[in-house]
């Protein structure tokens, strides 16, 4: 933080109320009623008169402040003037050494003078810190004219009561800087917090701006992606199907066939990859409602089995025959279920068993369990296999395919329904990845 800055609120503060000079002025008021009779009128009517004058200088300098926009930007400047103000009104503070030292003053008067200098002193303490220069111009010339009066006097009472006044101006003084200290830092602080609020607000408006474009974006990129890819996929099915006559050579319908599957592919991957990205941005929601999840497990193993068949793998579903209903997204939580599958059936050699099992355990929470005797990973690429596009090396080779979107996908869509994804896998035994869902989706029968 600046210390131009620090300054110019140091300044705000010295002018923020009229009172400090007001009460000069009552105060001396006061003790020209006091010393009326004491002191010349002639002496004491000047003195007040210049207190007057003194006093609305100050009042009028703040009410120029006050009205002055910019002020606080040149704070050099009205420090300087507050301090040839307040100078005026300590000298005639100090002016009241002067009659002590060679009038002879009831000890009352004199008392009055140094109770009401020491008080406007003190006064001084709560309203002039912020500038150190303006606190000692005023403190200094108003304590050094009463203690000079009573060191003059010179009897043992009044140089006590001179001395008294050498200590309180020094402890005065003390107070005076760590006064300033403490203003300044508070100042600091509160111009730091204000600044980081300002920062953080805007910081804010940029995030809810990112986050708007964000979901433009995501909507754009999608609907640009998913139109061509569908018009290659339907036209490559057209084409296999020969809805508009024969292609002649059958290559054709194999390359046809080809479009199809990559077009499928291609979809199914960038699908994946808006998904993942949805959710990282907070913007993947759920459309719930109630579901039969052993059903649906049992209809994906079904998709999937002439897949597995092909690969030499067995895949069967393990599921209640009553059924097993619950609230969630269907489309998210078949699109899990196939996402596990698939993984499963890739990684299993010829031979193999993949298996899908749903069931409500004793602590209520409803498991969906995926198992297969593949290749399997060790323990520590478990936590890389669920990271977006990782594809862990089996035997220093990549060849089973796949974006590496599966499981961190699942994952996503797991937390989402407030569950959470777990696998056990040992390499070259297989694995076992479950998704636990809480036990409040689980629903009774109709």
């Amino acid at each position: 933080m600046a210390d131009g800055e620090v300054r110019s609120e140091a300044v705000r503060l010295l002018f923020r109320s009229p009172f400090p000079a007001l009460a000069n002025l009552a105060v001396a008021c006061l003790l020209a009623l006091v010393a009326w009779g004491s002191v010349p009128t002639g002496i004491l009517s000047s003195w007040l008169l210049a207190m007057t004058v003194a006093t609305g200088g100050r009042f009028a300098l703040w009410r120029r402040f006050r009205r002055s926009p910019g002020a606080a930007c040149d704070a050099p400047r009205w420090e300087r003037r507050l301090q040839v103000g307040v100078a005026i009104t300590s000298l005639l503070w100090g002016l009241t050494g002067i009659a002590v030292a060679t009038l002879q003053l009831p000890i009352q008067v004199e008392g009055v003078i140094a109770i009401s200098v020491g008080g406007m002193i003190a006064g001084a303490v709560f309203s002039m810190t912020a500038s150190t220069a303006v606190f000692r111009t005023y403190v200094i010339p108003s304590a050094v004219g009463p203690i000079l009066g009573f060191l003059a006097v010179a009897d043992r009472d009044h140089v006590a009561i001179a001395g008294m006044g050498v200590v309180y101006l020094l402890v005065v003084l003390l107070w005076g800087r760590d006064a300033e200290r403490a203003i300044a830092t508070g100042i600091r602080l509160r111009l730091e917090n204000e600044a980081l609020v300002k920062d953080l607000r805007r910081a804010r408006e940029q995030a809810e701006a990112a986050e708007i474009l964000k979901r433009e974006s995501f909507a754009n990129l999608g609907h640009e992606l998913r139109t061509p890819l569908n018009a290659i996929i339907g036209f490559a099915q057209s084409l296999e199907a020969e809805l508009w006559g024969p292609l002649g050579s059958p290559r054709y319908r194999e390359y046809a066939q080809a479009i199809g599957d990559s077009g499928r592919h291609l979809f199914e991957l960038i699908q994946g990859i808006l998904d993942i990205a949805r959710h990282d941005a907070g913007m993947l929601e759920l459309d719930e409602d109630r579901l039969d999840l052993a059903a649906l497990a049992r209809t994906c193993a079904g998709m999937l089995d002439g897949t597995a068949r092909s690969g030499g793998v067995t895949l069967t579903a393990e599921v209640p025959t009553d059924g097993l209903p619950v609230t969630a997204d269907a489309t998210k939580m078949r699109q899990i279920v196939i996402n596990l599958l698939a993984n499963a059936v890739r990684f299993t050699p010829a031979g193999g068993r993949v298996s899908v099992s749903v069931e409500r355990r004793e602590d209520g929470q409803i498991e969906l369990r995926v198992e297969d005797n593949g290749i399997g990973l060790a323990p520590e690429d478990v936590p890389r296999a669920l990271e977006p596009f990782i594809q862990v090396a089996h035997h220093g080779r990549r060849n089973h395919g796949g974006a590496g979107l599966g499981l961190p996908l699942s994952k996503r869509l797991a937390e989402l329904h407030g569950g959470r994804l777990e696998i056990d896998s040992s390499l070259g035994s297989g694995t076992v990845v479950r998704v636990l869902l809480p036990a409040e989706r689980a629903v009774g029968p109709d």
